[in-house]
């Protein structure tokens, strides 16, 4: 049996909890392995592990199919992570970062930001980031639909790994998959009842990876399994018996699913919408606080998104900003007026100040 490995952060009872990530694998007939490098509980409490020994086990002694990458809060793991990859990749990598969220809260100080870039998108095959992260990450602001084709170009040709945003109103819903080849339009997939916190959008990637579908059809195949419409286990195939139906006026050959796109137009929408002097997008204000930090080629400073795309938000909210401001960052929604951003910056240029003191 094939093996997923997940190493993320652990946070009970949200879309960060590790049982989602478990359970995805184990439905897809694989066997996971997990590194945990802080779990967090609903009390408010939490426990640190120190996860070297566990990563070397991993990395040395097991053979896994592919490997997720989660929300993590401690850049020495990333870097030892990036460090491990660098002696032994033989497995598709998918990233999650979850640095900024779906409102705009910025979840992780720079040196996390600095370390997922500077190391361990080398190594990442798909990174999977939502619209104010993919401005973050490509150095420039999106303001009409087509700017996000050019941000996932973008961020392919920095860090060379493919990019999938998360799609929402500024996408008109849809989401971008950027495999390196070719820039496609995803559609969401209608969830089933009962879906809708079962699975983890990440981990279904790494055991589409995991199981031998290719790089163009992994993102349309994990949105239809976490919707509910999973394909049965090869062993359930093959034990299948065989129906006869009655034959088909015109019967079509069988072909590989394909992922359901709108190719990239030949010419790019070039007009932008027009953006009010007085109101500045999420994304923009991290472009801006990340020029006074010590940052990679995308000059940005960024933070904490949804691990799964149509994975419903964890409610209340405040699971994970408690998460957040236990471990000195700030809980602050990024509103759209000029005084409350420089009210951002100022924050942000004081916990960079702290980082850099070292305390």
């Amino acid at each position: 049996m094939k093996t997923v490995l997940t190493i993320t952060d652990s946070v009970e009872g949200t879309i960060f909890d590790l049982l989602r990530c478990t359970a995805t694998i184990k439905d897809f007939g694989l066997d996971p392995l997990a590194v945990v490098p802080r779990i967090s509980y609903k009390d408010n409490t939490s426990e640190e592990n120190d996860v070297s020994k566990m990563l070397d086990y991993a990395f040395s002694e097991c053979e896994f199919a592919a490997l997720s990458v989660g929300f993590l809060t401690e850049p020495n793991v990333i870097r030892y992570i990036a460090d491990k990859l660098g002696q032994n990749k033989s497995a598709p990598v998918v990233c999650c970062p979850s640095l900024i969220s779906d409102e705009g809260e910025i979840q992780v100080d720079g040196e996390v930001f600095d370390a997922i870039c500077d190391g361990l998108l080398k190594h990442v095959d798909l990174l999977v980031v939502n619209t104010m992260e993919a401005e973050a990450f490509c150095g420039f602001g999106c303001y009409a639909k087509n700017d996000y084709l050019r941000a996932a170009k973008k961020i392919f040709n920095v860090y060379g790994c493919g990019v999938f945003i998360r799609g929402d109103e500024k996408t008109d819903g849809q989401n971008v998959y950027f495999d390196g080849v070719k820039n496609q339009w995803l559609d969401n997939v209608k969830i089933k009842p009962g879906y809708e916190d079962k699975y983890s959008f990440l981990t279904a990637l790494s055991c589409e990876y995991a199981v031998g579908n290719p790089a163009n059809l992994v993102a349309s195949l994990a949105l239809e399994f976490i919707a509910g419409k999973e394909e049965p286990k090869e062993e359930l195939k093959a034990a299948a018996p065989v129906v006869k139906e009655e034959p088909k006026p015109a019967p079509e050959v069988a072909e590989e699913p394909k992922p359901k796109y709108q190719e990239e137009p030949e010419a790019e929408q070039e007009v932008k919408t027009p953006v009010t002097s007085s109101l500045v997008t999420p994304g923009k204000s991290l472009r801006d606080i990340a020029r006074f930090m010590s940052t990679p080629a995308t000059d940005e400073e960024t933070p904490h998104a949804v691990t799964s795309i149509i994975e419903k938000k964890p409610d209340p909210k405040g699971e994970v900003t408690n998460l957040a401001s236990s471990r000195m960052l700030f809980d602050s929604k990024v509103n759209s007026s000029i005084t409350e951003l420089q009210a951002l910056k100022d924050r942000l240029n004081n916990l960079n100040k702290i980082a850099d003191s070292g305390k």
